[in-house]
């Protein structure tokens, strides 16, 4: 016995050797179960960081070997030169802003997976911004049919994401709740 354990509660009789009682049963701690929506759109964001990164390798490649001249040849005389010399730096540019997204996209990922509420403050930026883009792109297009279907489609997968999002059970597993 240490000098911090309480004493026995029934004195040990003479001869007989001390045990103490047993320890009270282990409770595990209950688990947070995360939505399935959830899990799902962790997987999304995983297959688009991968799509993402490989898009970016194919970025770099054609940044180192591609040759311009032949592209040049391609777009006739009247193409600016400047942007035949610049293409392999703005492939270059676009690769690393790839990687940047992809990287965003593989955080999202663990955010999702872990319930981290940063990963909910995260996408609920980017689906915003997503929906804003969508509606600029469709002003940009000139508003013809096409880029409205395309607006539209870009807003409601969006939108969807968002709702879901704000569901009480998905904004507890973010502790948003």
């Amino acid at each position: 016995m240490t000098a911090d354990s309480p004493p026995p509660e029934v004195p040990p009789i003479a001869g007989e050797p001390y045990t103490p009682p047993p320890p009270p049963p282990y409770v595990y701690p209950t688990m947070r179960q995360r939505p399935l929506g959830v899990t799902l759109l962790a997987i999304l964001e995983a297959l688009s960081g991968v799509f993402l990164i490989l898009t970016a390798i194919g970025s770099f490649i054609i940044a180192g070997v591609a040759n311009m001249q032949d592209v040049a040849d391609q777009l006739g005389p009247d193409f600016p030169q400047e942007f035949i010399d610049m293409a392999p730096i703005l492939f270059g540019v676009m690769g690393v802003i790839l990687v940047i997204l992809a990287i965003i996209a593989f955080l999202l990922t663990y955010g999702f997976l872990k319930g981290r509420g940063w990963a909910w403050t995260l996408a609920m930026v980017l689906v915003v911004l997503s929906i804003i883009l969508s509606i600029v792109g469709w002003f940009l297009s000139g508003f013809n049919p096409a880029g409205l279907a395309s607006m539209l489609i870009g807003i409601l997968i969006p939108l969807v994401v968002l709702l879901y999002l704000n569901m009480n059970n998905v904004r507890a597993w973010f502790g948003k709740a």
